[in-house]
């Protein structure tokens, strides 16, 4: 579907550094009365514990009533401090990849992106189409937003900490999370405090690139002591563009972004807890694209480049002690309008007037609005026997509406005078919205979707748990589309007759069980085996059609959904007296029924159901606290994707080899992280911490004989940062990307001869900067 909703929930590994232990409390449970200053050098101290262990982290994700320690949780999930990545400047969608080794990100732009992990990936970006549902899902708290194609960057969000899920979670999470999920989590407001901080951060960035500023904010105000509190945040920021337009000289991809949330917790009664939140966001930007045949950072557009992402997120949450089972319900309401402007010269030059100059000032727009609301109903036992279980029922209703256009200057009385048509007029002769338009789609969605679920969990002789979990669903999608213009018409005009749109309309439905087991055996209280299984679905959609004069080609009007297996088998281990943790796991995915994407050479397109692929591999995480102040973290996977049988596809370019790697899926993947603190006068104190991280490359399609077949190179990326902190204030110089050895996130390989070169996105270069944070 055009975007899936899930519950929320996450598992977890742990290291130190960047991806750090902190501790965490309960979400629903009060903050101990203490004294204010004893609790405010407890907020400016967190993450910073100057014991020789490593820190117990705890997480609520795995749905009970209360946080759990992740070393006793049977599987794999990254959890990064929030606090750590803002020192190196960081924050991003990319950045938490970059320290991820099972997940990976392609950007092309500001909330453009797309995000696989484990090698379950099959197709890159691809901005108009709506139909390919998300196999990662992204979430806030309960919330979800995620948006295939299009994950929103949310740097205003107050993080407690981020979860990072590798593989299916089926049974709790639905179909949004075939691959895994990454779930955001809020700092709840305080009912006791007053406080808050501000942040301001400067930097340059290198090459084409120039000054970067932001401003952060965040206060706490207790509205009534241990009843209520309001906890509100606001940032506003401005990066510079790093791509140089060879056309007219200019910086062609700043960035500019406001966002505020407020956040409501309100105690009605000691079983009673209600949290409620609001979050906007307006982001403006342009495309980080460059052409590989010119110098380095350098585009060619004749048009301004654009992307703008605003976006509206409320969420209601309930908690409420029943006695023997806490009762949780969320509501959750997204909207969301995201704009895409990409000057398109090239393609509108080859296709239409056969490459020949002049290049037409075309402009290939796409715009989505998006609304969604989703609610779950949970319950989860109280009870302290053996016997644990989580049940509940989730529904959502959605729509999304998408509009392309191709508006070219110049366009009608070019073709007038190139294809002998006396006043043609894109308007009036072939339907488009406006003259001078050659391409114009609305392509309309409305989905709805149901789910029962419930888990249970049995402990036998103290050391076995084994649990089991089942998910019941159905949902359906409703879709319309209608094409006109030159490129969207089933016939084309003649002076005598207007062009004929294309109209359809079509829905697609499912409904099946995602089951999931699991055991797990605690040899002691530092050691755990585990081995889980568990079913990955995703729902079908429809297709939109493919003009067969056009394309010479009958494309299915719907595809069915696809589904995964998968298992996992690991070990957690505390070692060296709570000094380390390490952590290892192995897995095997079989995909079946693969919702494969055919690019077709008439640039229309369509996804089938035609093959299985198997995913496999192992990942090893762990942290060593070296002592009070020093510690690292280290982790690496390896991943082995492929197509496990021939892919015949009726199309012979689009067939897929036996064996052939999936795309967009590197084989190893690495990074490393070092922290040191070096205590001076009294309580302050110099930090120093470094982070490295290793993705191998990877291409664009599964062989090169089906063209669109590209290299994305290896990247390395090495940051730094040296910190002073002195009671409530501290000033920090940091770099990222200090080697400039991450370049390019993503390509679009190259068809059109007069392009010059593939189309490649960058990452930004080194940057250098100062941060500068008082706590009050």
């Amino acid at each position: 579907m055009a975007k899936q909703l899930i519950a929320h929930g996450a598992l977890a590994i742990l290291s130190l550094g960047v991806i750090a232990p902190a501790q965490s409390q309960p979400q629903s449970q009060p903050v101990p009365a203490t004294d204010a200053a004893a609790r405010a050098a407890a907020r400016q101290g967190a993450g910073n514990s100057a014991s020789e262990q490593i820190d117990k982290v705890e997480i609520t994700a795995t749905r009970a009533v209360n946080a759990v320690d992740v070393q006793q949780v049977p599987a794999a999930i990254t959890v990064l401090q929030p606090e750590n990545l803002a020192k190196f400047g960081l924050g991003k969608l990319s950045d938490i990849a970059s320290l991820v080794p099972a997940m990976s990100v392609q950007e092309q732009g500001a909330g453009v992106n797309n995000i696989t992990m484990r090698g379950l990936v099959v197709r890159g970006i691809v901005p108009s189409e709506i139909q390919d549902a998300s196999l990662v899902a992204v979430y806030v708290d309960d919330m979800p937003v995620t948006l295939k194609s299009g994950n929103p960057d949310l740097k205003v969000l107050d993080l407690e900490r981020v979860e990072v899920l590798q593989g299916p979670q089926g049974t709790l999470f639905g179909a949004g999370a075939m691959a895994g999920a990454l779930r955001q989590i809020t700092q709840k407001p305080d009912t006791t405090d007053l406080f808050g901080s501000v942040e301001a951060v400067g930097s340059r960035t290198s090459g084409f690139g120039g000054n970067n500023g932001n401003l952060r904010g965040m206060v706490n105000i207790p509205l009534k002591a241990e009843v209520a509190g309001l906890r509100l945040t606001g940032y506003s920021g401005r990066d510079s563009g790093y791509i140089r337009n060879d056309f007219n000289g200019a910086t062609t991809n700043a960035l500019s972004t406001s966002q505020g949330r407020a956040a409501l917790r309100l105690r009605a009664s000691p079983d009673l807890t209600i949290d409620a939140s609001a979050t906007a966001s307006n982001i403006k930007g342009g495309i980080n694209d460059a052409y590989s045949k010119l110098a380095p950072f350098t585009t060619f557009a004749l048009l301004p480049q654009q992307s703008k992402d605003s976006l509206q997120l409320y969420n209601l949450a309930v908690n409420y002690d029943l006695g023997g089972a806490q009762l949780v319900s969320s509501s959750s309401y997204l909207h969301r309008d995201t704009g895409y402007l990409q000057s398109a010269q090239y393609p509108a030059t080859a296709f239409i007037f056969s490459g020949k100059n002049p290049l037409m000032a075309s402009a290939y727009t796409i715009g989505n609005a998006v609304t969604d609301f989703a609610q779950e109903f949970r319950l989860n036992s109280k009870t302290a026997g053996p016997f644990k279980w989580t049940a509940g029922a989730f529904f959502d209703t959605g729509e999304r509406k998408l509009r392309q256009e191709q508006p070219t200057a110049g366009f009608d009385a070019r073709f007038a005078e190139t294809r002998n048509f006396p006043g043609y007029n894109s308007h009036t002769n072939d339907g488009a919205s406006t003259p001078d338009n050659y391409f114009s789609g609305r392509q309309d969605t409305r989905s709805r979707q149901v789910a029962l679920f419930a888990e249970g969990s049995y402990t036998l002789f103290d050391k076995l748990d084994l649990t089991a979990g089942l998910r019941l669903f159905k949902g359906t999608q409703d879709f319309d589309l209608h094409f006109s213009g030159l490129f969207g018409n089933l016939v084309g005009a003649t002076p005598a007759l207007p062009g004929s749109p294309e109209v359809s309309s079509s829905s697609a439905s499912a409904q099946g069980a995602n089951p999931r087991f699991a055991a797990a055996y605690h040899v002691d209280q530092d050691h755990l085996l585990y081995a889980n299984a568990g079913k990955g679905f995703r729902y079908g959609g429809n297709n939109q059609p493919v003009p067969f004069n056009f394309c010479g080609i009958h494309a299915p009007s719907t595809f069915a959904p696809d589904s995964l297996w998968s298992y996992e088998v690991g070990s957690k281990n505390t070692l060296f007296g709570r000094r380390m943790t390490l952590n290892l796991n192995a897995y095997l995915t079989n995909w079946d029924d693969v919702q494969v994407f055919n690019r077709l050479p008439c640039t229309y397109y369509f996804t089938q159901n035609a093959g299985k692929i198997r995913s496999e591999g192992v990942e090893v995480e762990g942290a060593f606290k070296l002592t009070r102040r020093a510690s690292i973290g280290f982790n690496a996977a390896y991943n082995h994707a492929y197509a496990r049988d021939a892919v015949i596809t009726g199309i012979a370019a689009q067939n897929i080899p036996a064996g052939a790697r999936t795309p967009y899926a590197p084989r190893i993947a690495a990074s490393a992280t070092l922290s040191y603190r070096i205590p001076l006068a009294g309580t302050d104190q110099l930090g120093l911490a470094a982070s490295y991280a290793y993705k191998g490359s990877a291409y664009t399609n599964f062989a090169a004989a089906q063209g669109s077949y590209s290299e994305i190179p290896s990247s390395n990326t090495l940051n730094a940062t040296l910190s002073y902190t002195t009671r409530a204030f501290e000033v920090g110089l940091f770099g990222t990307n200090l080697t400039n050895g991450n370049k390019v996130s993503d390509v679009t390989t190259n068809s059109i001869a007069i392009q010059p070169g593939d189309t490649l996105f960058m990452a930004r270069p080194r940057t250098v900067g100062v941060r500068l944070t008082s706590r009050f």
